[in-house]
């Protein structure tokens, strides 16, 4: 299974531009291999608080645009706001050739950017299978819960997909847990953050990052915009599971 990471800058509240933008990364990976596409957190709008209601009017337009470049063997990964009443979820939406494959609702907002006072919580995990993996999905503030993806590797996952909008000052926190995360669970855990954030004052980011089970990275984190491309094994993570059982006698005493 590949896995590859867009990590291409998100403009405010610009949906056009992003989308156009990322339409045309996701344009040139996609080909005959089995393939998951991961794109940052909120890639089509970023966290424009008092328009999210407003555009996740649009939501279900662009995951039909998505659609409509992607071929049978790609799943495309990314977060987009979903309207609930007089707010929204942050939701991963995992989208196929055929639909949407599965849903994930970010359980834990980052209130220090006032995330919770405009985004409702989801609750608990998804896990679904991909042309035979088992796929979870997780958002960025959730790496610093090491629950939540015990939870989700519990469920069954082998590889979960982590789309950011992780600030670059922070980057040794998100690449240490995101290695932790891996290790811990051993599975493949894989990002992709945004390059840069724009708005009135521009937030850089980057250092979009995979692991594999052993918690070697896949790819060498960096700051500018580009494509990342990696490649996981269900085959591995059995076997690191076995080698060391820590995950297997971890399932068992937490049931």
């Amino acid at each position: 299974m590949k896995i590859i990471s867009l990590q291409l800058p998100v403009s405010l509240s610009r949906v056009d531009e992003n989308l156009r933008r990322f339409k045309e990364g996701i344009s040139q990976v996609v080909d005959n291999e089995d393939s998951i596409i991961i794109l940052p957190e909120m890639w089509a709008c970023g966290f424009d608080y008092g328009r999210l209601v407003e555009i996740s009017e649009r939501t279900l337009s662009v995951v039909e645009e998505i659609q409509g470049i992607i071929n049978d063997n790609t799943l495309v990964i990314s977060s987009l706001p979903e309207r609930n009443q007089n707010k929204v979820f942050n939701t991963v939406y995992a989208v196929t050739k055929n639909g949407i494959a599965a849903t994930y609702r970010k359980n834990f907002l980052f209130s220090p950017t006032r995330e919770d006072e405009y985004i409702d919580r989801g609750r608990g995990v998804t896990v679904f299978d991909f042309k035979g993996s088992k796929i979870g999905l997780l958002l960025c503030y959730e790496v610093r819960f090491p629950e939540m993806f015990r939870m989700t590797a519990f469920a069954g996952a082998d590889i979960i997909a982590v789309p950011a909008i992780w600030p670059q000052m922070k980057k040794e926190h998100w690449l240490t847990l995101m290695r932790a995360r891996a290790i811990e669970n051993q599975c493949y855990v894989a990002g992709a953050n945004t390059s840069v954030m724009q708005g009135k004052k521009d937030m850089p980011c980057g250092f979009s990052a995979a692991f594999d089970p052993w918690g070697e990275p896949l790819f060498e984190p960096v700051a500018e915009e580009g494509i990342f491309c990696a490649y996981a094994d269900k085959n591995i993570v059995e076997d690191v599971r076995t080698k060391i059982p820590s995950f297997y006698d971890a399932r068992e005493f937490f049931g």
